[in-house]
């Protein structure tokens, strides 16, 4: 098991995770009527991650290493709110939208709208993964 921390300030990001293969995306719930119950379920499972370097490119998904949701600590909302747009939810068309909240720097793009996956993508190049810090 491992964790992630932000490469500027070597604050801890992520929960303990272990390396997984990229599960394949979710598919909108059946059913579905209000915009926040067409949002998917999250794509990797708690404590996991997954890396997503070659994406398809019309998924509209950013390269990265995917975790869930709920894996990330110590990140923040990105201070420029044209970095949280979306149609049911928060997307990935702006770019990063999570930032250290330590430092500021720019680290992670969550997604969580009805035409995209639900996850949070670290940015490689902005992250350090670490075994010291589980």
């Amino acid at each position: 098991m491992a964790c992630f921390l932000c490469f500027a300030c070597r604050s801890p990001i992520t929960l303990s995770v272990r390396k997984i293969p990229l599960p394949p995306g979710k598919e909108e719930p059946v059913g579905a009527t209000t915009p926040y119950e067409r949002i998917r379920p999250p794509r990797t499972p708690r404590g996991a991650y997954s890396a997503n370097h070659h994406p398809c490119e019309l998924s509209g998904e950013p390269a990265g290493l995917v975790i869930h949701p709920d894996d990330s600590v110590g990140m923040r909302l990105h201070p420029d709110v044209s970095r949280l747009t979306g149609c049911c939810g928060i997307s990935a068309v702006n770019g990063a939208n999570l930032v250290c909240a330590a430092c500021c720097a720019e680290l992670a793009i969550h997604q969580a709208d009805c035409y995209g996956e639900n996850q949070v993508t670290l940015l490689a190049e902005a992250v350090i993964r670490s075994y010291a810090h589980e």
